[in-house]
């Protein structure tokens, strides 16, 4: 008896967290999946961290935060028709995240991760598409940056030396895009906002 209750309980506690039903903790790697318009609520948190979204509609893909008091606060995503990336969250001057205002035409996932969990730039060259958060360990010295990027939107690069301050915007374009600029002394996380492939590299 007490082995099959174990076990109805291990089976809630999977669908409690995968299933985007109530409220979970948004610092382990729990996943969401849904369809069209949805809030989502998660226990409330000051803690910065990384969510990848994945949506595979054609219309309008937007996703808010949402604060404590139950206002939108922080667009995270603003797209057309299918997207798959990677976005910060309670990066700065945040309140706090209670959870996340939804609109899409089709099916979405959102996977919470911690910071820890963003991609590594461990080598001098990195290559990728679209949204993208990136760990790196601590600059030192001058060091540049090179960027080249071939998508149509915005194109928009951001460095931090330590989360809960505001970061440094890097580049800030529109369409292809080719330069070198300054990754200041300490930059420890980057964040990239594109629509197309780009290419970034450490010097």
């Amino acid at each position: 008896m007490f082995r099959r209750l174990l076990a109805l309980l291990t089976l809630a506690a999977v669908a409690f967290t995968t299933g985007g039903v109530g409220a979970t903790s948004a610092y382990a790697d729990t996943k969401y999946r849904g369809e069209g318009d949805q809030v989502l609520r998660i226990r409330a948190t000051k803690k910065p961290g990384v969510i990848r979204f994945t949506h595979d509609g054609a219309a309008n893909f937007i996703v808010y935060t949402i604060k404590p008091n139950g206002r939108k606060d922080a667009l995270l995503v603003n797209e057309i028709g299918p997207y798959d990336g990677t976005v910060l969250y309670n990066a700065y001057a945040s309140k706090g995240v209670i959870g996340l205002a939804i609109k899409a035409d089709g099916a979405w996932t959102a996977t919470f991760k911690p910071v820890s969990g963003a991609r590594c730039w461990c080598s001098a060259t990195l290559r990728g598409t679209g949204d993208q958060v990136l760990k790196l360990s601590p600059t030192r010295g001058l060091r540049t940056m090179r960027a080249t990027y071939g998508g149509d939107a915005n194109f928009i690069v951001y460095g931090y030396t330590r989360l809960g301050s505001y970061p440094d915007l890097l580049v800030n374009e529109i369409g292809a895009y080719k330069g070198k600029v300054l990754l200041p002394t300490g930059t420890r996380l980057v964040t990239v906002k594109a629509d197309g492939p780009w290419t970034l590299v450490r010097r």
